[in-house]
């Protein structure tokens, strides 16, 4: 049957070619064929964007307008200004006006004596207290002196504690006899030294000679007697004591002197 067809369509092909099917023949048959899609519209966002800030603008403007008006209707009358009254002064006379000036300086007079004179009495006090505070801290470390010039087992500390008294100055009694004992039996000939500095700080040098003399007669260290003999030796016009002369023929006549030391006896000799 399809060869038959066939054969038919082939046979009569001229008599279809020469007919064209009409012009509005697709769009008869597309409902039928091709189901139709509903177009959807799409609103822009820029739209709702506008619509939402005129909106805004629209009720800011209108708050603004309302808040205003509200202000206007404030009455200035209401706020009523706080009055404060003055003292009016009654109008003086010029001799009462003379008096009350002459008072006035006199007041201010008083009060410059009196914060001057508090302040006098407020230095006198904190220079009082102060003086106390040094004397105080004085005494301490006088009484530490004291306790470091009796180790007998390190001179370093003695002479330190020797030279912090010369230091301060103003020996009493008992670093006195402290020092004269050391002056001349301590084991170190600086400390020794430094003992009789101390002692001698302070004297005339007419006292200050007597004393060297009294150190030198008590010496036994042939170093300070060196030294003790060269402060002899610088006064011209001195006054030599028997006990000096004594020791310085002693040193000279014995035999085991050092010889550094018996030449500077003789020199001492001969200088009187």
């Amino acid at each position: 049957m399809r060869d038959n067809l066939k054969d038919f369509v082939n046979a009569n092909r001229d008599a279809f070619d020469h007919k064209e099917p009409p012009a509005d023949l697709w769009n008869k048959i597309k409902p039928q064929v091709v189901p139709q899609v509903k177009e959807r519209k799409i609103k822009p966002l820029w739209r709702w964007a506008s619509i939402a800030a005129a909106t805004l603008l629209l009720g800011t403007a209108t708050l603004l307008i309302f808040n205003q008006k509200e202000d206007r209707g404030i009455k200035v009358a209401d706020v009523k200004p706080i009055s404060v009254q003055k003292d009016v002064p009654e109008t003086m006379k010029p001799a009462q006006q003379e008096v009350s000036v002459e008072v006035e300086k006199k007041e201010s007079i008083h009060r410059v004596q009196t914060i001057t004179a508090r302040q006098k009495i407020n230095r006198v006090a904190r220079t009082g207290a102060q003086k106390a505070s040094k004397d105080e801290n004085l005494k301490t470390k006088k009484q530490d002196y004291m306790q470091m010039l009796q180790d007998s087992t390190w001179a370093s500390t003695r002479l330190a504690a020797v030279l912090g008294l010369q230091k301060q100055g103003g020996l009493n009694e008992d670093a006195t006899r402290a020092l004269e004992k050391m002056a001349v039996s301590d084991e170190s000939s600086n400390v020794r030294m430094a003992a009789i500095e101390t002692l001698l700080d302070g004297m005339t040098p007419e006292a200050r000679q007597q004393k060297v003399q009294d150190f030198f007669v008590a010496q036994n260290d042939p170093t300070l007697q060196v030294e003790l003999m060269q402060m002899i030796g610088q006064r011209d016009e001195l006054e030599m004591k028997n006990s000096t002369k004594e020791k310085l023929n002693a040193i000279v006549e014995d035999p085991f002197t050092l010889k550094f030391v018996k030449e500077q006896a003789y020199a001492v000799l001969l200088h009187q």
